[in-house]
This record gives structure tokens, sequence and C-alpha cells, in this order.
């Protein structure tokens, strides 16, 4: 069997595209399906995350806008800005110590109508100008924006060290009446709390929030840094203030590459897996294969006993298995061409001795008795007469010739049992009596037998003649009759010497016997007898034990196998 022939290698390659095809599609179908979920899932993530932020940022923008709104309402914050000393403006400066120290601001300025910085709160959070410094404090080209009645300035970036911030400014009028503008009150917010409003890094530092303003992009701690990647915009809060998201996609794609590199994987495993397996099948199937083909090869040589030891329970050890029972009914088949040839050989030649033989020995018997009619010497005329018995025995032997060569066809009749049973034992009386055994018959002798009752009375007599001549004195011979897988079983059984284990499947043949005087033709006339009726003759003995003889016989439908006539 050569590779491209062998079966194996067909089902390796489709058992491979079997397994890998439906993997690499569902890998496509995974890479869709799971870039479009995600990217749907991250949208409205983000979506619902940068609309949070938004509104975070708008209500700390709020808080502070309501905080200096009510600064600047606040009764004496004109004669405080005006530094007019009085109860008044001791009790604001308290409130304005009090609003300065919140954590988000550094403090609270006071400018002039010029926009000239001309009075500081500073808070517990102040540093840098214009608190603890002596560099001039300016917001001259910063960003500017109205928000109603507020003036947003800003954002100052960072530098120096120092934290970057913002002014919410508001308007202060006049104390005089019919008074104009008195300056202006402003929070010195901290930029870094409200880029702290924004969410931390998100989805394992893959989405950074970031802080558009006028000024640039801030990140969550309020410094100042450029862009990288792709930025998913938010809502605007403000005009040029809107919270963003930027997405690493290296990191985003990583959870996806590992993913399909274990999918590889396990395709890769899963075919070296389908290999292997499919590989040692192969050298299973090669041996096993290999034995049914040596098989074939002992068989066509001639080598019948050839059998294939598998005790597997798949398709090899069923077809072994087969083979097998191939070859025992071949043998079987053979062996029984074989006897019958060997019979019909051996009947032809019994016959023509048996024609040359008789008509000879009849005249010489008649010769012999002729002579001894008118001998008168005693001892002549005993010659004579053993000379006429061996005549005899000698006609006895070219029958038996005779009905082996050419057996009378069966007619086949209803037979009792009881009554072949009785004559076989009535004619073997006296000869049982001689040797001093005993004779008897038992078992279901009611049943009745389809056969020809000629040939079943020569059986049984050749059989129990078997029995009473390997016995000894005082042992029985039986014969027993029984019902078995619905056929009758006559069996004459003994207690004799037996036979030996290498000569009993060689009884049955022609011309072989164990006596030093028996022809060897009893028990081949008997099998042959048996199975022109449509029975079988079974023999098993024990060297030292006996011998037990089994015939097989149809039963008689008509009477349902059982004498009725008690």
């Amino acid at each position: 069997m050569t590779i491209k022939q062998s079966i194996i290698r067909r089902y390796l390659l489709l058992s491979l595209l079997a397994s890998a095809l439906p993997v690499i599609w569902v890998s496509v179908l995974y890479d869709r399906f799971s870039e479009s979920a995600f990217q749907g899932m991250i949208n409205d993530k983000l979506s619902a995350q940068l609309t949070a932020t938004a509104s975070r940022l708008s209500a700390f923008i709020d808080a502070r806008r309501y905080q200096i709104e009510t600064l600047a309402n606040f009764p004496g914050i004109q004669q405080f800005a005006a530094a007019q000393p009085g109860l008044a403006s001791q009790q604001v400066g308290a409130l304005l110590q009090v609003e300065s120290d919140l954590p988000d601001l550094f403090g609270i300025l006071f400018f002039a109508e010029d926009e000239t910085l001309r009075q500081v709160i500073p808070g517990q959070a102040a540093s840098g100008p214009p608190y603890w410094s002596d560099t001039p404090f300016s917001t001259t080209g910063l960003p500017r924006m109205q928000i109603g009645d507020i003036d947003m300035i800003g954002p100052a970036l960072p530098r120096d060290g120092e934290s970057g911030w913002l002014l919410l400014r508001h308007a202060l009028t006049s104390a005089q009446p019919g008074g104009g503008p008195a300056g202006h009150v402003a929070l010195h917010v901290r930029l870094a709390s409200l880029t702290e409003q924004m969410a931390g890094n998100t989805a394992g530092g893959t989405l950074e929030p970031i802080l558009k303003t006028p000024a640039g992009y801030f990140n969550r701690v309020g410094v100042l840094v450029k862009p990288a990647g792709k930025l998913v915009p938010g809502p605007e809060i403000f005009p040029g203030w809107q919270p963003m998201l930027q997405v690493d996609a290296s990191a985003l794609a990583a959870p996806f590459d590992r993913m399909r590199r274990a999918l590889f994987i396990a395709v890769m495993v899963g075919a070296i897996l389908i290999v292997l397996l499919f590989y040692r099948m192969s050298v299973s199937l090669r041996q096993r294969v290999g034995e049914l083909v040596a098989g074939a090869h002992a068989i066509s040589s001639g080598r019948l006993e050839y059998r294939i030891a598998d005790a597997g329970q798949d398709e090899i050890a069923t077809v072994s298995r087969a083979f097998d029972a191939m070859a025992r009914n071949l043998e079987a088949h053979l062996a029984r061409i074989v006897q019958m040839e060997k019979m019909a050989v051996l009947g032809e030649f019994a016959t023509h001795i048996a024609h040359e033989v008789r008509n000879p020995l009849a005249a010489v018997k008649t010769s012999v008795q002729a002579l001894a009619r008118r001998e008168q010497d005693g001892r002549r005329l005993q010659l004579l007469e053993d000379m006429e018995c061996e005549i005899d025995r000698l006609a006895r032997v070219v029958s038996q010739l005779l009905e082996f060569g050419r057996p009378r066809p069966p007619a086949a009749a209803a037979v009792a049992v009881r009554e072949v049973f009785h004559r076989a034992t009535q004619l073997q009386t006296a000869e049982a009596n001689g040797r001093g055994v005993s004779l008897s018959a038992q078992g279901d002798t009611d049943l009745v037998l389809q056969a020809d009752a000629d040939h079943v009375l020569q059986i049984l007599l050749n059989l129990v003649i078997n029995a009473i001549q390997a016995s000894e004195a005082g042992a029985a011979v039986v014969l027993r009759a029984s019902r078995v897988d619905g056929m009758a079983e006559l069996e004459v059984s003994d207690c004799g010497h037996g036979i030996a284990a290498d000569q009993l499947p060689r009884v049955t043949d022609p011309f072989f016997s164990t006596k030093a005087k028996g022809m060897g033709l009893g028990l081949s006339i008997s099998r042959q007898l048996a199975e022109m009726n449509g029975g079988r003759l079974d023999i098993s003995s024990t060297p030292g034990s006996g011998t037990s003889v089994r015939v097989y016989f149809p039963l008689n439908e008509e009477n349902h196998g059982q004498h009725t006539d008690h």
C-alpha cells in the first residue's frame, strides 16, 4: 500500500481541512463581529463617559460662577475693594478669607478699572505670584470669554514649577449714588482642580482623558500635553472648551492580537494532534491489515488452519473474525469434499472387490459343505467346519463392503425408539451375556423418529456390538434416548477402555480400527447412514473411562416426535 493510495492519508487531509477551515472561517467572522461590536460598545461607552465628564466640568465652573456672583453682590464688597476702613470692611475681609481658603482656589483678587491688580486675598493653596513672588502678575495675552456677567480669563499655562490657573472675574459697581464701575473681583482658580473633574485612565490605560482649551490641551493633572493617536471629542462646555479621550490604538488592539495568536496556536496544536493521531492509527491499521493480507496468502497457499488473533471490538476485528470464520468453513468444506471423494473411491473399490470375491466364496463354501458331508475322519471334518466359518466371516466382510460401497437410499418413515431399542437389545443379549456385560435401555423411549427403520437398527447394532466388545465382564452398556434441540438423541455408552485422543478423529474413517480383527467399517457405515437420514454421529471418549456415541435423528412431525401408544 503506497502513501498515495493510503486511506489514512486521504482521511488525514479531509480531517485537517474539516477542522481547519471552520476555525479559519470562525476567526474571520470573529474579527469582523468583535471589531464592530467593540467599536459600538466603545463608542457608546465613550460617549457616555465624555458626557459625564462634560457635566462635571460644567458643574465645577457653575459652582465657581455662583461663588463669584455671590461675592460681587455681597454688601460692603465695594468699600473693601476701595480699601475704606470700617466694620463692613472687616466683615467682608473675614468672609473673603473664608472663601479663599477653598482647596480649588489660590485666592481672591481685586482689580482696578484699568485691570491693574489692586488687592489679593491669599488662600491656603496660594503659591507664586501674585502672593509670594516679586514676579508681576498679568493677564495680558490670555484667552478671554464672556459667560453671562462673568469674564473667564485663561487658562494660564503652568511654568517654572508653578501650576496653571484661570480667572473667573465679576465687575464691581461703585458704592456712590449713580456710580460707575469700581473694578473687578476675581476667583483665582487652580487649573488642576478643573482638570481633576475628568475621569482617570480607562481600559487599561488605552483611553486618556484630555481637556481642550483655547490655550492648548491639558491632561488630568493640569499639565500641557501634545495629543498623540486618535481623539474622541466630547460635548463642548464653552466655546473652545471640550473634554476629549485620547485612544491608544496599539494597546486597544493588543487583546485582539493575543486572541488571534491564541486561536492560531490552537489551530496548529489541533493540526499536530490530528497528524499524530492519524500517524498512530496508520501504524496500527497497516499492521492489522498486514495480518489480514498474510492470512489471505496463507489460505491461498493451502494453510487452512491459519487464524488471525484479533481480540478487538472495532471494524478490523470484525473483519478478522469473519476471516477466521471463512477459514474454518472453508477447511470444513474442503474436508467434506475430500471425505466424499475418498468415500466414493473407497466405495467403488469395495464394490469391485466384493463382486470379485463374492461368487468365488459361494463356490468354495458349497465345495466345503459337500466335502464335509462325505468326510468320515473327525479331524479333517473339524478343519472343514472351521473353513466354513471363515468363509461365512469373509462373506460378512464382503456384505459390509457392499453396504459401504452402495448403501441403500433411506426410506424415511415413523420409527418408534422403543421398538428399535427392544430389537437391538434382544438381538445382542446373547452376545452381552456371553461376555458378562449388562445391556439396558433408558430415557425417553417414547420418541418417534423420521428415518429408515433398518438404517437406525443397523446403526444401533454396530454401536452396541462395539460397546460390548470394548467392555469388561461386569460392566454395563446403556442405550439412552432424549430430545435435544428439536432432534432425537440416541446414545450408546460403555465403561470400557476408551479411545486415545489422537485416534478419536480417525475412528470413523473407512478401514481404521482399534481392534485386532476389526475391518474398520462399522463406525464408517454408521456415520454414513446417519448423515443419509438427515442426522449426525458424535463420539466422545476418555481413555480408561469409556466411550459415548450419540446419534441424532429428525423427529417425526406428525406425531410431534412422541409415541402415543403406551
